[in-house]
């Protein structure tokens, strides 16, 4: 007797619950992949929103910011600024007192390492050793070389066995940090021209303060308060960012003198290329000008 392939009763139901499961599985894959979709989607939208709000944020910041200002008299034309000792600045250029930026063109760096930097001339024996610091307060290996050196360049600053000329940069603003290193610059800048006395222990603590900012940066609230635990209030001169435009123009000097990162120091007109130890450099400068 030929055997029959129609399914039982019992067979037919067990078919069709599995198709049941089977579409039940199917459609929560479908309502998982939905739900993932809507997810990335509304994150999606808040990083763009994220990222106008602050596009926005920047353009007006940039906008704020005039291309011309003030110089601090204790400037010179490359935008440095010079301490004689832990306390004291030298007199800048006299003829440099205003900066416009209007219609300068933003230096191209060619990759070639200079071999001198304008103003960065030997001084003559007898005199104390001109150090030259390129450098950008939102630096991590600028805070390494002021958290290892500052020290001793104070106590050669106080021994008038040297001087210090701080260049500070613009190099790694960034929206992210409200372009913090235009904001430190401006407020050194700030402390030059109105309490200079304090000029030294302000941009040490300011390069101190890395190590717990990573990078983040200080605020401009921050900074005032620095200032203030000085005994220095800046805080007209940072709210209305007054030397800003001379930040930019040290920076597109900078450029100009194709200074590529910072820190960037030159001892007696020489780089100081790291190969000697900071100390035992500057020490052997120091003594041919004896």
């Amino acid at each position: 007797m030929a055997s029959s392939n129609k399914q039982t009763k019992v067979e037919r139901q067990q078919t069709a619950r599995e198709k049941a499961r089977q579409m039940q599985e199917e459609q929560r894959r479908q309502e998982r992949r939905r739900s993932l979709m809507v997810r990335w989607g509304a994150v999606t939208a808040v990083v763009v929103v994220i990222a106008v709000v602050v596009g926005i944020i920047f353009m007006n910041s940039s906008r704020s910011i005039p291309d011309a200002g003030p110089a601090p008299s204790a400037a010179n034309d490359q935008g440095g600024i010079t301490l004689t000792s832990t306390t004291e600045l030298a007199p800048g250029d006299e003829a440099f007192t205003e900066v416009d930026n209007t219609d300068a063109s933003q230096p191209e760096l060619t990759g070639e390492a200079p071999t001198s930097v304008p103003g960065g001339e030997a001084r003559p024996a007898g005199e104390p050793a001109q150090i030259i610091v390129y450098a950008d307060a939102n630096c991590v290996h600028c805070a390494s070389f002021e958290q290892e050196n500052a020290g001793l360049m104070a106590e050669w600053l106080d021994a008038g066995e040297v001087t210090v000329e701080y260049r500070m940069l613009d190099y790694l603003d960034n929206p992210a940090t409200g372009n913090y290193s235009s904001r430190a610059g401006n407020a050194l800048a700030c402390m030059a021209e109105q309490s200079p006395e304090h000029y030294n222990s302000f941009m040490t603590q300011i390069f101190a303060s890395y190590a717990t900012k990573q990078g983040e940066g200080l605020s401009d609230d921050e900074l005032k308060e620095m200032a203030s635990g000085l005994g220095a209030d800046l805080n007209s001169c940072i709210d209305g960012n007054e030397y800003r435009p001379f930040v930019t123009h040290t920076g597109m000097a900078a450029r100009e003198a194709q200074i590529a990162g910072t820190p960037s120091v030159w001892v007696q007109g020489e780089n100081w290329d790291q190969s000697t130890p900071f100390a035992e450099y500057v020490e052997g400068k120091i003594a041919e000008q004896s």
